[in-house]
């Protein structure tokens, strides 16, 4: 039993891990276009 529960325990945080981590990559990616627009509208003044 003490086998099973550090293999489920292990599992999880990676399945956390790999969600955080594609939401923090959408959030980068629309913070990046959010300032590459307004820079542009900057430049473009």
């Amino acid at each position: 039993m003490q086998n099973v529960q550090p293999d489920n325990m292990n599992s999880m945080p990676l399945r956390q891990s790999s969600h955080s981590m594609g939401t923090i990559v959408i959030r980068f990616i629309g913070l990046l276009t959010l300032a590459v627009v307004v820079m542009t509208l900057i430049w473009s003044r």
